[in-house]
Formats: structure tokens, sequence, C-alpha cells
């Protein structure tokens, strides 16, 4: 074979080699890369950035990257097929009985839709079921707030701040009993389903209806 053939062989194979290795098989290997290039970032920029802008909403598969194992448990749960209620003949029996017609459908009614599905009106949220797909259901951004800064703080500075910092700077909420974004956003007065006397158990309901909250993370900066 002709010399030059070999030779851009050779380097194609090397090339393809680097790039699969940079793709995920030794994420170890990654985040220390990362770590270590975080220096060559224009590092004050980057936080005025984020001061400055408001973040987006990115969506679950996006967080998924980094958080499979909630992801998979959050699919078994109501939050994950919230949106499927609002479609015509679903939940008939409970519509039927606090007065919703069972045969509507809710799919594109306003004051159903932004507790059914993520960021409806904001800045990467849910449109409509043709053009946002993606971000139908209650998904993690809902309680967690956009993750847009977030995401590339984790990727790109991964390890260098601290769990204030992802709250103050990334846009990352914490809900807690005290604080809840469930009942600030639709477990409240404003849902048909609820009636007076109503009382929402946090801790109740973040152990069976939202993901699993005792995984802990090997490879993380810190535990969640």
């Amino acid at each position: 074979m002709n010399p030059a053939k070999i030779f851009i062989a050779c380097f194609l194979l090397l090339s393809f080699a680097g790039l699969h290795a940079a793709d995920g098989s030794n994420i170890k290997k990654h985040w220390a890369n990362t770590d270590s290039s975080a220096a060559a970032d224009n590092e004050p920029s980057a936080l005025e950035r984020f001061k400055a802008e408001a973040p987006t909403y990115i969506g679950i598969e996006d967080c998924k990257i980094c958080h499979m194992p909630h992801f998979e448990s959050w699919q078994a749960t109501r939050m994950s097929k919230a949106f499927e209620l609002l479609k015509p003949g679903v939940r008939t029996k409970a519509k039927h009985q606090i007065g919703l017609d069972p045969n509507r459908d809710y799919t594109k009614a306003p004051e159903c839709i932004h507790c059914h599905t993520t960021g409806y009106g904001k800045p990467g949220g849910f449109i409509s079921i043709e053009e946002t797909p993606e971000m139908t259901d209650v998904q993690c951004e809902m309680c967690h707030g956009p993750g847009s800064h977030y995401a590339e703080m984790m990727m790109k500075k991964r390890g260098t701040y601290t769990r204030e910092e992802f709250m103050e700077i990334g846009g990352m909420i914490m809900p807690s009993a005290d604080s809840n974004t469930c009942t600030q956003q639709c477990h409240n007065q404003s849902s048909p389903f609820i009636r007076s006397g109503f009382e929402f158990n946090f801790e109740d309901r973040k152990a069976s209806g939202t993901h699993r909250h005792d995984i802990k993370y090997i490879d993380m900066p810190f535990d969640w």
C-alpha cells in the first residue's frame, strides 16, 4: 500500500479512538480532563453572564445524562404521565366527580397545561404538543428550576462550585417542607382537584410521588 495512504489510515484510526474516549467510555478521565482545563476558561465573565441572564429550560433528556437513576424512578410516577391526564377519556370518574367534562380535550387549556407540562410560557419551556412534545409532563425542572446555567456549570466547571453556588448562581431549587414549589405552583386552590381543608404533606409526597431521593453519586462534587 502507498505509504501516504497508510499514514492517513493510521491517523484516522487514532482520531476515532480519541473521539470514542471523549464520548464517555471513560467517565472519570473525562471529568479529570474537564477539571484540568478549567483554568483556561474565562471564569469571571462566565459568572457575570450567569448572573445577568435568566436560566432557561432544557428538558429532561439533558437532565438524565447525569441523573439516570432519578430519571428511571421518576418514570414510574404519575408526574411522568401528567400530560396524559388532560386527554379526553382519561381518568373520567375523577373528572366527573369535580364537574369537569371527561370527554373534553384539556391539552390546550392554559389553566391546565401550566401544571401538566414543564416551563409553560417561559423561555425553553412548553409551547404546544406540536412544537415542544419533549416538554410535556412534570419534569425535573418544574421542581428544581430551569437548568441551563446549572448544566453548563456542571459540565464546564465540575467540582469547583459549592451547593450554595449552584443554587445562587445556577438557579437550582431544592424544595423543602418549609419552601416547596409543589404548593406554590400547582397543588393549591387553583387546581379543580383541591378542595378546602386540603393539606399537602411534603415528606410523604416526596417519598412516593416524585423520584427516589436516597440515591447517592460516587462521582459528584457533593451529595444531594
